[in-house]
């Protein structure tokens, strides 16, 4: 009965197949329940080294031209990259072109073959939106598990590998999208679907995922090509956008989708959301790459643009995506703070890189909400508006965008924490009231922590760790 899906089952043969874990009252605990849960669901796989670097796109009429000069601008600019992607715009999108993976935007990248011949050569990784259609809403074939489905979507996608993209960015958010299993919801506009509980985010999230981890396993590997490295795709977390204030159990989603990392929050989330999702992924998910487009999806002010960059580069994941984010189209200043900023970043990648791996085993997230710490210091220890980074560094960002110096209150944890600025150091449990200005993000140092970082680099293969 199989074969009509592809080898995929979705009955449930065994009676009472209930899973409970007991969390416990204890951080210890606490841990050991999510490694159980790991360990039955399978773990967050690893992601490539380049995957903590800076990554950029943006929804623009690139041309060939223009987008490889842009890239070669980040490097003469001192600006640390490792992922440049194309949004929506890599194909044509009139008379239903964008159901199909062979109409590309020839009038505006002639030749992609030259195109990912030249991100090769500038040592960056690429990605492509794809905003899916299924076969069955255009009567070509059956549903989502259809020989029809399951054929298109893999040439679809695996033609473009072949010609030298890296993944794929899977786009619930836009039109129209693949329904959930069993499901054929194609009308306009209805991009979310349901099928015993499933999610067509959830879905979809596997379909891309496998997709390139199959073409990475069966053609990339066997060929000796490193330079793709580990499998990874841009997916949606949950199902709808995030906005600030939500409930975060609506968070979970589904308990297998964390074995396809990456996952963003979706469109027009605030800076004060970003925060809140990516804080409460560690309590309410095990999603440790779970990540918001940097800079949001508008064009703010050079202060708003600074609050984001800060909270991004001490945070999970690092994509600048929206509006116009790019760091030269602000002034000279704005563009060395940003500069610096990145800096810092790709000189705590051995850090980040050892923290996404223990949290790939563990489910321990680099970026903790401190209650998972420190619970007995709830509720004041539970606030998803300031978190650790990397277990040593307090990170409390700035949500008012309209003053510079501005302030607000952060809970010290216990023990002895250095101001990151100043040097002063305060001795926790304690509130204090922290005051910065936009090119600085409220940030302490746990004394006797231990952070390993590298030099300045430009990607993230770049640098030289020997030392």
């Amino acid at each position: 009965h199989l074969a009509k899906t592809n080898g995929y089952d979705f009955s449930n043969n065994v009676n009472g197949d209930t899973y409970i874990f007991l969390l416990g009252s204890t951080t210890g605990q606490w841990r050991s329940s999510r490694e159980e849960f790991l360990h039955l669901c399978g773990q967050v796989p690893l992601l490539p080294d380049y995957a903590y670097g800076t990554w950029f796109t943006w929804w623009h009429p690139y041309t060939q031209d223009d987008a490889e000069a842009e890239v070669k601008r980040w490097t003469s600019d001192g600006l640390p990259l490792d992922i440049w992607g194309l949004d929506m715009n890599w194909r044509n999108t009139t008379d239903h072109e964008d159901w199909f993976y062979n109409y590309p935007a020839s009038q505006l990248f002639p030749n992609y073959t030259n195109w990912f011949s030249f991100l090769k050569s500038q040592g960056l990784r690429t990605y492509f939106n794809d905003h899916p259609y299924p076969v069955a809403g255009r009567g070509a074939g059956g549903l989502q598990t259809s020989p029809e489905e399951i054929k298109f979507r893999w040439e679809g996608l695996t033609q473009w590998m072949d010609e030298g993209l890296t993944f794929w960015w899977f786009d619930h958010n836009w039109g129209f999208s693949i329904p959930a299993p069993m499901e054929n919801s194609t009308a306009p506009e209805v991009t979310s679907s349901y099928w015993d509980g499933l999610s067509n985010g959830a879905w979809g999230t596997h379909v891309y995922y496998s997709n390139v981890d199959q073409y990475n396993t069966q053609v990339r590997e066997k060929k000796g090509d490193k330079f793709y490295g580990r499998t990874m795709t841009l997916t949606k977390a949950f199902l709808p956008d995030w906005v600030a204030g939500m409930e975060p159990v609506g968070m979970q989603e589904n308990p297998a989708q964390h074995r396809y990392p990456v996952w963003w929050t979706g469109d027009r989330v605030t800076l004060e959301a970003s925060v809140q999702t990516m804080v409460n992924a560690g309590v309410h998910d095990l999603k440790p790459f779970l990540h918001s487009d940097c800079g949001g999806d508008y064009r703010g002010p050079a202060g708003d643009y600074l609050r984001w960059a800060a909270q991004c580069v001490y945070g999970s994941i690092l994509r600048f995506h929206g509006d116009d984010h790019r760091p030269w189209t602000y002034t000279e200043e704005v563009e060395g703070t940003i500069r610096g900023l990145l800096q810092t970043r790709y000189k705590l990648l051995p850090s980040l890189i050892a923290a996404g791996a223990k949290a790939t085993q563990t489910g321990e997230p680099y970026v903790a909400r401190c209650d998972l710490h420190w619970p007995e210091h709830a509720p004041a220890s539970a606030s998803w508006d300031q978190y650790l980074f990397l277990d040593d560094f307090l990170v409390a960002p700035i949500f008012n965008t309209t003053h510079n110096a501005s302030s607000r209150t952060v809970w010290i944890p216990p023990g002895t924490w250095e101001d990151a600025y100043s040097g002063e150091e305060v001795v926790g449990p304690r509130t204090v009231e922290a005051r910065q200005p936009y090119e600085r993000i409220p940030l302490w140092h746990r004394r006797g922590g231990a952070v390993v970082s590298a030099g300045e680099a430009l990607r993230v293969e770049d640098q030289d760790w020997s030392q």
